[in-house]
């Protein structure tokens, strides 16, 4: 129909999510960038993948504790990472619906468009294209479960899409990434810091219909102390599997390439074989002060049994994270 645009350009007919200019959607009522005070950062994880090619963005602002708040936006490759710094007046949030521009970059569960370009090193870095999504697959319900409740926590964890279909491209240094045909996951993150140590994992594949897991495990300080908190699905032939701490998960094994869970009838492992990893930045009181390695595409073994029956036995791509919380910029 005319007038139904995808940043800008007529949309063909297709099951594809219509992607208009935020300033031109009457559904889009912007908001002010939620004001948490000093030390707090809220950023998400758009990431696409095809074949042995993907690549994540990360938007996100921050409020420092000892100085004024910003904008970035990270961009990671299976061959390496950059960070774009914005001010704050650049951005704009939209409602309740994930969905952020910061400059002329905008992120939404319906699709991004990049325009980013620097000077680095004496080389210009320029990556731009437009990815739009289709069929989300949400969770049933939040991933913190009844966490979400509780104040004070250090870093809050929401998946907004377990995986969907992705269309379009990205073109980064003049190489292109087609995903055509790919496929995608978006997660977010908001509090003050990540934690000191942790696991992080996520995975998708095709078996029939979009398969798709992520497992994080990661040390929580709460009230005085800590403990080893976990949350993590499996979405497996279009259902939902949760292991998670609110509902009895036991950790049995966690180090830096293995991660075995069980719950009840359910157990779940994963084995990682690292990559060459790129930095990334991450947030210490919302500064981002902290160097993380995250290996956005390497070999990820996942195996899951439920009332002792091997449900899945796959060897594939994926991306992971493992960090001590050693690394700090100076």
């Amino acid at each position: 129909p005319a007038g139904k645009r995808f940043f800008g350009s007529r949309l063909p007919g297709s099951s594809f999510s219509e992607i208009v200019f935020p300033e031109a959607a009457a559904s889009e009522k912007e908001t002010e960038v939620p004001m948490a005070g000093k030390g707090f950062f809220k950023g998400w994880y758009f990431k696409q993948e095809k074949g042995s090619r993907a690549a994540a963005l990360i938007p996100a602002f921050h409020f420092p504790a000892d100085a004024p708040g910003y904008a970035s936006v990270q961009v990671i490759t299976e061959e390496a990472a950059w960070n774009f710094n914005f001010p704050l007046d650049a951005v704009k949030v939209f409602g309740k619906k994930d969905t952020i521009q910061i400059g002329n970059n905008y992120f939404s569960p319906r699709g991004i468009r990049v325009s980013l370009n620097k000077e680095e090193d004496g080389r210009t870095i320029k990556i731009e294209g437009r990815i739009r999504y289709a069929g989300l697959a949400a969770l049933k319900s939040d991933i913190m479960g009844p966490f979400r409740y509780v104040p004070f926590l250090q870093c809050r964890h929401g998946v907004v899409s377990m995986c969907h279909k992705t269309r379009g491209s990205l073109k980064v240094n003049g190489d292109t990434y087609n995903f055509h045909g790919g496929r995608g996951y978006i997660e977010k993150d908001w509090g003050s810091s990540f934690p000191s140590y942790y696991f992080w994992c996520q995975s998708g594949w095709y078996d029939r219909q979009e398969c798709s897991l992520m497992v994080s495990v990661a040390d929580i300080p709460f009230l005085g102390g800590h403990f080893p908190g976990c949350i993590a699905f499996v979405y497996y032939r279009g259902k939902e599997y949760r292991l998670a701490t609110y509902r009895g998960v036991r950790i049995l094994k966690f180090c830096e390439n293995e991660v075995l869970l069980r719950q009840g009838k359910m157990m779940l492992s994963i084995r990682v074989k690292p990559a060459e990893g790129q930095h990334l930045k991450a947030p210490v009181q919302g500064s981002m002060n902290r160097f993380i390695k995250e290996n956005l595409v390497c070999t990820v073994w996942c195996r899951f049994w439920l009332d002792g029956k091997l449900i899945f036995d796959h060897l594939g791509m994926g991306s992971a994270e493992f960090d001590t919380g050693t690394n700090r910029l100076r």
